[in-house]
């Protein structure tokens, strides 16, 4: 079981989006973003569930997942996969809704997902591959998504 590193554990803590794979009962995947994922311990995320009852409903047939945190300008980030156990109530729930709203969360929270992770990997883009510096590609995706938000806000 990997220890979570500093390097892990600051990274996820400027997130504020993740991505968690769960298993569909049919062994579809399912998909569900996450704005409440932090780092609990060497060994643990935990992700609060605001909107997500089908990914609680995966994980208690399957409890296993994957979380994906990457930072969209810079395009690098980690890939979690774990098993999960689920908090709907009771006392560690309501310590978990404690951490996380020390955390910021404001959201009401239905559950909570304590993952345990047993392998951690970096994820980047090949961009890097071709020797782009991570100065250079958050510069490009900084003004694709600066770009964006304008042409919303004049529309």
């Amino acid at each position: 079981m990997p220890k979570l590193t500093t390097a892990m554990k600051d990274f996820v803590a400027d997130q504020r989006l993740a991505f968690l794979a769960t298993v569909c009962p049919d062994g579809s995947p399912n998909l569900s973003p996450k704005g409440l994922a932090f780092i609990l311990d060497d060994r643990r995320i935990v992700i609060g569930e605001v909107r997500s009852p089908a990914s609680i409903y995966n994980l208690e047939l399957q409890p296993v997942a994957e979380l994906n945190v990457v930072d969209r300008n810079l395009r690098k980030g980690y890939r979690f996969k774990g098993t999960c156990v689920v908090h709907k109530t009771g006392k560690e729930f309501d310590l978990l809704t404690e951490f996380l709203c020390s955390n910021g969360a404001v959201s009401t929270i239905h559950s909570i997902i304590v993952m345990t992770v047993e392998h951690a990997n970096q994820i980047s883009s090949p961009v890097y591959d071709r020797g782009a510096s991570e100065e250079e590609v958050r510069s490009e995706w900084t003004r694709y998504y600066d770009a964006l938000d304008c042409d919303c806000i004049e529309k």
